[in-house]
């Protein structure tokens, strides 16, 4: 498979959701199954995955420690990674590892603890970054945060459709692409809730 091919087909696979695991640590990641869709993930013949998408919202990551290694243990081209949410986690600060996914073009990062607004100036390096969510966390409070029009990413920042969250179940996966609609329900009583995704080609 050339690579336009795999770059084709790859964007269409469901994610590789880890969501909902309670996972700790990203090694974690090594040892835990994901989330079951109604799309079966395909993977290489070296039982990697095709996907581009890849889901650890609503879980307790405070770090990414060793984040490359274990994606490309994961991921069968981990370069290609377009699409990551790390949403309700207690993340503080925005890891220097996700400027290295060059292909990044949407970033879940709602719903942590980041606190400095030096944080997310870090993904402006990001060429083909286009969705990035960052509220539910303090740095909304920093001072420049809203008032700063130029601010570069004042153009490419979604919210969520549905914030603050509704208490809903956990509903299934759907097709996964970046451009796609797909549920992302969360757990009852949990108080780290998240809402049905936004159509990212709408931002």
């Amino acid at each position: 498979m050339s690579k336009e091919d795999y770059m084709n087909t790859s964007v269409q696979e469901p994610p590789l959701d880890f969501s909902f695991r309670s996972i700790h640590v990203i090694q974690d990641l090594t040892s835990e199954e994901p989330r079951t869709g109604l799309r079966p993930l395909r993977h290489s013949k070296s039982g990697k995955s095709l996907t581009q998408s890849l889901w650890l919202n609503n879980n307790v990551l405070n770090d990414l420690k060793d984040f490359s290694h274990v994606v490309s243990l994961l991921l069968e081209h981990p370069e290609n990674l377009a699409w990551i949410d790390l949403s309700f986690n207690d993340l503080t600060s925005i890891d220097p590892v996700l400027t290295t996914f060059f292909n990044l073009s949407v970033l879940y990062l709602h719903g942590n603890s980041i606190q400095r607004l030096g944080e997310v100036n870090k993904l402006a390096v990001l060429p083909r970054l286009r969705s990035l969510t960052l509220h539910g966390n303090p740095v909304e409070e920093e001072k420049g945060y809203r008032e700063d029009s130029g601010n570069w990413w004042r153009g490419k920042e979604v919210l969520v459709q549905g914030w603050p969250p509704a208490r809903v179940f956990p509903a299934g996966n759907m097709c996964c692409a970046p451009c796609h609609v797909s549920p992302h329900s969360t757990s009852v009583g949990s108080p780290r809730q998240t809402a049905p995704r936004l159509k990212c080609g709408s931002a």
